[in-house]
């Protein structure tokens, strides 16, 4: 943009054609030049004084005492011992430029090299900014792995060796407690796992949705289920119309997003503190909330939650002890899935205490299948 501004007004300062060459573009094949550079730079001795300039950083040309029989005036783009590519000038008239137009020529340049190297020195801080942010999600993402893996893995070694030393010790109760411990903590695991590659997915833009019209209340359905052992303390209230109209989703991702929200939910909430799933129609969309009567979420918080490793803090179990931590991923990941469908996912407090997260799934998405065409009677 900025080289492409230089060359609207060169050329109408001068009255004739103006372009400029990146180093690149000079070391390319003249073959893969824009059209109107090629014919600016026609001949093969104006080829080579542009690339003259290039390289001594001195204008030279038409007008000037350097290749004066040229029919273009090069003027060189660099600052600071930069080369960034160079001018070519061809005025409309015969008459060769003077000292002040090529001086008014150079200080475009050098005005336009100023720009460019800000450009460059922007995308280089962009860019460094950016492989900070990487290696601090890399950080993070270790030490979250090393931090959620630690417990389950600890109580599964635990519960394994325990069966396999005591075998013959432990009544058939105990034997199946620690069966159901191992179990537990390999589904966390298991969730773990599908939440980072989710994550992977979403941050890549890999997320493939395959929409399909689908009840709702079967979604949220498979989620409680999945979810039961999660939210035993926690009295569950669905409120869908029976008039919910059928909704285009991919179901296994709005599946995981109730997932993550209901576990949200469970881990950040005491005991016994009733948790409502609500969906209804509005503005050509399904509108859910999914609310809790916890502590709800601070106001400066509320954009927060929904970014990577961001945690709260944990509600206490009747014991005293806190909830078992997440990895911070689980608003992430669900909002990403619902802005892959076209909607988008806020939180907000509720009157009487708690928080209440909500999303929009728009009713667009695939035709719906015709329903298959009466057989015809057969003749008697």
């Amino acid at each position: 943009e900025v080289l492409a501004a230089l060359e609207r007004h060169v050329a109408a300062l001068v009255g004739g054609e103006a372009c400029t060459l990146t180093p690149k573009q000079l070391e390319a094949d003249p073959a893969d030049w824009a059209p109107a550079t090629r014919e600016l730079l026609a001949s093969a001795p104006e080829r080579v004084v542009a690339r003259r300039v290039h390289e001594d950083g001195r204008t030279a040309g038409l007008g000037t005492s350097r290749c004066a029989d040229a029919d273009v005036l090069v003027v060189p783009l660099g600052i600071a011992g930069r080369h960034l590519g160079v001018l070519t000038v061809r005025p409309d008239t015969e008459r060769s430029p003077t000292r002040a137009e090529i001086a008014t020529l150079e200080a475009l340049a050098e005005q336009a090299a100023l720009a460019r190297e800000r450009t460059l020195l922007a995308e280089q801080g962009s860019r460094a900014r950016a492989e900070a942010e990487a290696e601090r999600l890399r950080s993070s993402l270790l030490s979250s792995l090393s931090h959620d893996f630690r417990t389950p893995l600890a109580t599964i070694e635990g519960a394994a060796s325990g069966l396999l030393e005591e075998d013959g010790a432990l009544p058939p109760d105990g034997r199946r407690e620690l069966a159901a411990g191992i179990l537990e903590e390999s589904r966390r695991m298991t969730r773990l796992v599908a939440n980072l590659l989710n994550m992977v997915r979403v941050e890549t833009g890999a997320l493939a949705v395959q929409k399909s019209w689908q009840p709702l209340e079967e979604v949220v359905g498979v989620a409680l289920l999945r979810l039961e052992e999660q939210l035993a303390r926690h009295p569950v209230e669905v409120d869908l119309p029976p008039n919910l109209p059928l909704v285009p989703v991919d179901e296994l991702l709005v599946e995981q997003v109730f997932i993550n929200l209901l576990e949200n939910a469970a881990r950040y909430t005491p005991p016994r503190t009733p948790v409502a799933v609500r969906a209804w129609e509005s503005d050509s969309a399904v509108w859910v909330e999914v609310a809790d009567g916890g502590p709800g979420i601070p106001v400066e918080a509320a954009e927060l939650v929904f970014r990577k490793f961001y945690r709260g803090a944990k509600a206490k179990n009747d014991d005293g002890n806190e909830a078992v931590p997440g990895s911070g991923l689980g608003l992430t990941i669900a909002q990403g899935i619902v802005s892959a469908h076209g909607g988008r996912m806020w939180v907000e407090s509720r009157p009487g205490g708690g928080a209440a997260f909500r999303f929009t799934l728009p009713l667009s998405g695939p035709a719906v299948p015709a329903p298959p065409a009466e057989p015809e009677p057969r003749p008697a």
